[in-house]
């Protein structure tokens, strides 16, 4: 396993640890998940989780260009 750091402020953390909460998870499950599903990981949410990770990297990433 490899440990990631992701800089967020407290409000995002705040926010992302309630998210995490109300789906019965951890930040680090939410996030594993999204990695996962994302790099196409055969530990995936399946066919429609990896294609929605996609998408949203595509759109997101157009303000980093």
């Amino acid at each position: 396993m490899k440990r990631l750091t992701v800089d967020i402020n407290e409000e995002e953390y705040q926010a992302l640890k309630l998210i995490a909460e109300n789906e019965e998870s951890t930040i680090a499950r939410l996030l594993g998940a999204f990695i996962q599903d994302l790099t196409f990981s055969d530990r995936s949410g399946g066919s429609d989780e990896r294609m929605y990770a996609r998408d949203y990297l595509r759109r997101a990433m157009l303000k980093y260009r």
